[in-house]
């Protein structure tokens, strides 16, 4: 008894160093692994916990590859199906798993559609195939946007200032 006292105490302490911390997609290579509340991805969105986000579309036939449902006590680890495609989901927990040699990737685990179940996303792997939408924009939409900008610009709708700004904020997407 008093063990798994120890043993619980030292791990809400090894998640309390890492919990409350934002993570960034950048920084995964010297990562640590645990918990954290907001993540910052390849899209340069900030995705916190309490967000929703939009699941897509399957990357393969018939169900996700990236997304499972269930939790391997009560519910059987399954990869969902294309039904869910078009729901939203609400983070619930933001972590990083993984080790040195094999790197180290981050997960969201969000609430199921019926509330009985939470859904596994890999996120980065996720949102790469489109199995979940970002809140990113895409590099055709921010390219989209930085040529509007250059229009403006042109017609002298906005300023040199103000076309520099959103270029700078877009290039960040533009691959």
């Amino acid at each position: 008894m008093k063990l798994n006292l120890i043993v619980a105490f030292l791990f809400s302490i090894t998640t309390a160093t890492v919990m409350g911390q934002e993570i960034k997609y950048a920084d995964l290579a010297t990562a640590k692994r645990g918990e954290y509340t907001s993540y910052v991805g390849t899209d340069g969105a900030v995705y916190k916990i309490g967000d929703r986000i939009k699941i897509g579309v399957p990357s393969s036939n018939k169900t996700f590859a990236f997304i499972t449902e269930g939790d391997g006590l009560i519910l059987a680890i399954t990869n969902l199906s294309a039904s869910a495609s078009g729901t939203e989901t609400e983070i619930k927990r933001i972590y990083v798993s993984g080790n040195k040699r094999a790197g180290y990737s981050v997960s969201f685990r969000t609430k199921g559609i019926t509330g009985i179940s939470n859904y596994t996303i890999q996120f980065e792997n996720a949102l790469s195939t489109g199995e979940i939408k970002g809140f990113g924009l895409s590099s055709d939409d921010a390219l989209a946007q930085l040529k509007k900008a250059k229009d403006k610009l042109e017609l002298g709708l906005i300023t040199q200032a103000d076309y520099d700004k959103i270029k700078s904020d877009m290039s960040t997407y533009i691959k």
